[in-house]
């Protein structure tokens, strides 16, 4: 149902987006040819809140469902007109306080350092709020090629609902219509050999909605008594858009510039300056937060104590950061990777 309704509302919003003038017109840095209908993420969530509504018990959280429609709202008028950037970081903070003041509120992060439990206490709401607000604009910047974006939260679902299937029937129920609504997405955005560039872009109302209810999931999934993994799980499940936001914002700040400046210092400028075709740069980065993805969710079940996989976790996060700065080695690494891909 998700897939389809999603499939459904892109068709209809695109030709209201070309008529309106809602769409990403060519020019700049921007590589497409032709104006692209910003309507992805309206058609995703739009979707996504008619069927929670319809299927979950939505007045248990209708406050959050009412922050997700602020969020969303804002981002279309963000997509046509381009809204002050210190208004759409208040929005941010609005709507992750509604979050927090309906009850997700980040309370523990387990026991990641071993056998004692790292709770927040009272700073657990002013700790859920930022780390929502990070979330949002971290998926919102990690959206610069087809199908990224989009896909990172296909994944990233998809293993939230390997983990929690086992859970409740409403939780697993709003999975499935993220699930769903997402792969309908990307029949639309996603590079293939029939089509050379997107149809659709999330735009910044898809992009930020997206993160918004990623942190919505991740928190609700992982607190409590009756959490359904621990919350070490969600730090490697948001990896790689909790990394790559950090570090290229650090970078950028070592290097005299404005923290919020455009450049080129993200992962996937990393494959694309080496050559890397865009199609190719979102296979390989979607590849490797499967690996991420996999860690969280399976090594666990195998074994491995919490302390190790935050261990590894605090490398990993420390790796990307030294690249974001210094990226010319690992650019030269995947060069020589893509000039031995196409001699074999």
């Amino acid at each position: 149902m998700s897939f389809v309704l999603t499939f459904v509302f892109i068709l209809a919003f695109k030709k209201v987006a070309l008529k309106v003038g809602l769409v990403d017109k060519p020019g700049g840095r921007k590589k497409h040819d032709a104006p692209v209908p910003l309507i992805g993420g309206v058609a995703i969530f739009s979707a996504f809140m008619l069927l929670c509504l319809v299927f979950t018990p939505w007045w248990d959280h209708w406050m959050s469902y009412m922050a997700l429609s602020i969020l969303l709202y804002v981002g279309v008028i963000d997509d046509a007109i381009e809204v002050n950037a210190k208004f759409k970081f208040a929005v941010h903070f609005l709507v992750a306080t509604m979050l927090v003041v309906d009850g997700t509120v980040l309370t523990s992060m387990g026991h990641i350092f071993g056998n004692t439990e790292t709770s927040f206490g009272w700073f657990a709401p002013v700790f859920t709020v930022c780390c929502i607000v990070y979330l949002i604009n971290a998926i919102n910047m990690i959206d610069g090629v087809d199908g990224l974006s989009g896909g990172i939260g296909l994944v990233t679902v998809l293993f939230m609902f390997f983990a929690t299937f086992t859970h409740s029937f409403e939780a697993v129920t709003e999975l499935r219509f993220l699930l769903g609504a997402l792969l309908a997405f990307l029949v639309f955005n996603v590079r293939h050999p029939w089509r050379k560039s997107a149809s659709v872009f999330m735009g910044d109302a898809g992009t930020m909605s997206l993160g918004f209810v990623l942190a919505w999931l991740s928190i609700g999934f992982s607190q409590g008594p009756t959490a359904a993994f621990e919350p070490i799980v969600v730090a490697w499940l948001l990896a790689l858009p909790i990394w790559d936001a950090f570090g290229m914002l650090t970078a950028r700040v070592r290097l005299g510039q404005h923290p919020f400046e455009p450049d080129r210092r993200h992962f996937h400028h990393h494959f694309l300056e080496a050559g890397f075709s865009p199609s190719v740069t979102t296979l390989l980065i979607l590849m490797y937060c499967v690996v991420l993805c996999s860690i969280g969710v399976f090594l666990p079940k195998y074994g491995v104590p919490t302390w190790g996989l935050t261990g590894a976790w605090i490398v990993m996060w420390g790796v990307h950061t030294q690249l974001s700065y210094k990226p010319e080695g690992f650019i030269r690494l995947l060069k020589s990777a893509r000039k031995m891909r196409q001699k074999s």
